[in-house]
């Protein structure tokens, strides 16, 4: 699972993620949630690693895509200047140029972050009060 591969690189703790509110990452807002035979829940099975873990997952509020935005920007970057740029020989040579492209994009001053890289940040606040997770 793709939360598991986090935690395992990560140099820190990870407390807490948030996610939009997609079906991939939660049935909080839809599904069996909304059932009125509370017996009968689900929980995706991020919500569950999550809960498992200890781990708080935060969601964006529903119908803000706006509370998005970063992430989505990131996206569009990895579009533009990277899938739609090359083509890949196999699975290894994407991973290989995504870890490439992600080392160069961490790199970059970001205006968001003051003008700071996002290693730079990482660095300077060590992760101990992340942005945007409520106490």
């Amino acid at each position: 699972m793709f939360l598991e591969e986090v935690i395992r690189r990560a140099p820190f703790a990870i407390l807490a993620i948030k996610t939009d509110n997609h079906a991939t990452f939660t049935n909080y807002y839809t599904g069996t949630n909304k059932r009125s035979d509370l017996l009968v829940k689900s929980l995706r099975a991020l919500d569950a690693r999550c809960r498992e873990m200890g781990i708080k997952h935060y969601l964006i509020d529903p119908g803000k895509p706006a509370q998005n935005g970063t992430v989505e920007r990131s996206h569009r970057e990895d579009q533009e200047k990277l899938y739609d740029q090359m083509t890949f020989r196999s699975a290894e040579d994407l991973r290989y140029r995504v870890r490439l492209w992600n080392m160069y994009y961490n790199n970059l001053e970001h205006c968001g972050l003051n003008g700071k890289t996002p290693n730079e940040f990482l660095v300077e606040h060590q992760l101990i009060n992340p942005p945007n997770v409520p106490a």
